[in-house]
């Protein structure tokens, strides 16, 4: 019964962790401007994200070390001190994102202006990180996370083009106002917002801090094959 309370856990977090402020922003943007045509775009990095994400979690179950290590180990150090530079920077764009997406979230709450929230939400969060162990701070924002499927509820309340949403996937198109520069612009804005790299560490440093071994590779991959299209969708 534990264990599939944890596959459940993980699952539910990954679905959770999955969809972040880069998500909801270029979606709602793309979306705006391209309506369905662009589908295609978050299928084909939702696919990315997923395999990178399983490819994480194996190597961190069986070589027991994050990826960062291997990295490091098979390409050398300059190559792995190119990839945690680019990998940090990446990181902090996002966190001055989600920071800001967070004041902007009280702001429409509460009717202050965000800029006052910013240094609010940045103390928070400096708190959690220091104070909180890992799989706390993995379970209980995984499973706010959930929230986010009042947008599932939304597809199916509000009315929905199906047919341009499948043609969006199978027979993509580009807007007559727009043009092909500007569409694989956004095309690749979506697919860069599903394969963010913070997600894969998380995802892969919550194995090592599990203590993840080969035995629970099968545990690891329905937690990736499972969470983050469930997310996607």
């Amino acid at each position: 019964m534990r264990r599939v309370f944890l596959l459940s856990l993980g699952i539910m977090t990954s679905i959770g962790g999955f969809v972040d402020i880069g998500n909801l922003v270029t979606s709602g943007i793309t979306g705006a401007r391209f309506g369905m045509s662009l589908t295609w775009a978050i299928i084909v990095g939702t696919i990315g994200m997923t395999l990178y994400g399983e490819m994480a979690g194996r190597v961190a179950a069986v070589a027991r070390r994050p990826v960062f290590h291997a990295i490091r180990e098979r390409l050398g150090v300059r190559t792995a001190l190119l990839n945690l530079v680019a990998f940090v920077l990446l990181a902090v764009l996002t966190l001055a994102a989600e920071i800001g997406g967070l004041a902007l979230v009280l702001q429409l709450v509460t009717g202050v202006n965000y800029l006052v929230w910013v240094p609010f939400v940045g103390l928070s969060i400096w708190l959690v990180v220091w104070r909180w162990r890992f799989s706390l701070i993995e379970n209980v924002f995984g499973l706010l996370g959930l929230t986010l499927l009042v947008f599932v509820v939304a597809i199916f309340a509000l009315p929905t083009d199906w047919r341009a949403l499948g043609g969006g996937i199978t027979h993509p198109w580009v807007p007559p106002k727009e043009g092909h520069p500007m569409y694989f612009f956004y095309a690749i804005s979506l697919v860069g917002a599903c394969i963010v790299p913070y997600q894969v560490v998380f995802f892969a440093t919550g194995g090592r801090e599990e203590h993840w071994t080969a035995k629970n590779v099968r545990e690891m991959r329905l937690n990736a094959l499972i969470g983050f299209p469930s997310a996607a969708c």
